[in-house]
Order: structure tokens, then sequence, then C-alpha cells
């Protein structure tokens, strides 16, 4: 009776111990992984892993980086090459654009050169023509015995009754105007826009005595003509006496500039000049 009870209470003692006899209950998959030695080698396999993982991160962040370093080399290059490319190309352009300059100052210092020496050659070939018309006159008239006085003498132009003669050197006023006198003749009076435009035609690209001067202070023509009203042609601002030369005095005679304008200037510079003379005082003279 009594090893009846003593199981009985060690039924009960094990009953409140909450284990009951009998088969124990199946373990998952995980269960069985996790227990044992396999957790170990689960580790270690996963830090392998990840190891591995690290070592070819690093190998690919190195191999970025050197390429990394190759492409900011060949950039840099490529930059400083294309650099010095611009730099060449834009010196080559200003050296293009001052040879294309100075090709268009030659070409435009030619077409001068061209059209001054075309300009002369027709004066020339005009006072050729000019000079042929007197010879022929002459001729006519000796072969007519006409005594009257026609003609103008050689190598003098014939225009409107006048005889001018455009001299090829220089000399100062007054000697230009004794040189005129020499030959019946004075200095150009210039009447009218018409013998103004007949001067400028045939005196070519040079400064010109004239035959009007104010040596005491009032402009006067070579052979009297009225000045004030006559016919004038100053250049704006002129005459103004300029007093600034060096030469001495102020500006006493007047002279045609190359585009057919007056200005007063100091007498003694030395000017081409014109002789004018009527044509019955021109024809008695030749030179």
């Amino acid at each position: 009776m009594s090893v009846q009870y003593e199981d009985l209470q060690y039924l009960e003692g094990k009953k409140s111990q909450g284990f009951t006899e009998g088969p124990s209950p199946p373990q998952t998959f995980l269960q069985r992984l996790l227990s044992g030695p396999r957790p170990l080698l689960l580790s270690l396999g996963l830090s392998l892993l990840l190891l591995v993982g690290i070592c070819v991160i690093a190998s690919q962040n190195s191999k970025l980086q050197r390429d990394l370093v190759t492409l900011r080399t060949t950039f840099s290059n490529f930059t400083s090459n294309t650099s010095a490319e611009i730099q060449a190309l834009h010196f080559q352009d200003g050296t293009l654009q001052g040879r294309i300059a100075s090709l268009k100052a030659e070409v435009e210092g030619q077409k001068q050169q061209l059209q001054a020496g075309y300009s002369e050659m027709l004066l020339r070939v005009q006072q050729l023509v000019e000079s042929m018309n007197s010879l022929a006159c002459r001729m006519a008239a000796l072969k007519n015995n006409d005594s009257r006085d026609s003609c103008c003498p050689a190598d003098w132009l014939e225009h409107r009754s006048s005889c001018y003669w455009f001299s090829g050197s220089e000399k100062p006023w007054a000697e230009a105007e004794k040189y005129c006198q020499l030959e019946n003749a004075h200095l150009v009076v210039i009447n009218s826009r018409e013998e103004q435009n007949f001067i400028q035609a045939h005196m070519g690209s040079f400064h010109t005595w004239m035959g009007l001067s104010d040596p005491d202070g009032t402009w006067k023509w070579a052979d009297g003509t009225d000045y004030e009203t006559n016919f004038q042609n100053w250049k704006p601002g002129q005459p103004d006496d300029w007093h600034g030369h060096g030469l001495g005095g102020g500006e006493d005679c007047a002279h045609l500039l190359p585009d057919g304008m007056w200005n007063d200037d100091a007498c003694q510079r030395p000017y081409h000049w014109i002789c004018e003379a009527r044509l019955s005082k021109a024809s008695g003279s030749g030179r």
C-alpha cells in the first residue's frame, strides 16, 4: 500500500513539473539547424562569404579608382590639348586677319596709285591734244597768211579767249608771277565756276599758285579784277592769315588745293603755278 502511494506521489510530482512521459515532439528544420555544431559552421561560412564579398568589392573599388585616375588624366590632357589648339587657332586667326588687313591696304594703295597714274596720263593726253590743236591752228594761220592773233602758243591751252600754261616745277609766288610776266601773262585769275572747273581738270594733284594776294591786307587779283564782286571758292574757314607756319609773317598769297578749293599760305612756299593771258597777248610768246 505504501509503495503504491509513493508511486502516486511521484506521478503527481511529475505532473506538477509539467512533464509527462511519452515520446518527445518533433523538432523544426530551424531548430535542427541551430542545434549542435551547425550554427558555428554556418557562422564561419557566412563570415567567409562576407569576407570574399568585401575582397571583391575592394578589388572592384581599387579598379574603379585606377580607372577614375586614368579618366581624369585623359580629360586633363584633352583639356590642355584643346586649350592649346584653341590658342593656336586664335593666333592663326589674328595672323590671318593682320595679313588680310595688310593685303587690303596694299591693294588700296596700288589702286590709288593706278588711279593717280591714270588721272595723270589722262591729263597729259588732254594737254597733248590741245597742244596739237594749237599747233594746227598756228599752221593754218601761217598757211593762210592770217595775221590775226587767233591761236595760243605751243604748250599753252586755249579756253574761252584765254591761254593757260601749267607749270611742271615749283616756285614761290613772286617768282611764279615774274615768270608769267615774262610770257606776257599773269598768274591765273579765276572769274567763274566754269573757269574753275577747266583749271581744276588740268592742274593735276598739286598745290598751285593763282594770281590772288593781299600784301597790304586787301585781297587783289593780278589783272586788277575786283575781288569783292568776283567768283570765290575758298575752303571753309579760309583765308585765315595763319602765323604759325614758322616762315615769318602771315599768309598773303592764295593757291589752289589738289581738290580745287582755295587756301591762303605763306608766299615763300614753292608750289606749281598757272599763267593766263588773253589770246591776243599770249600769241606773241612761245616757250
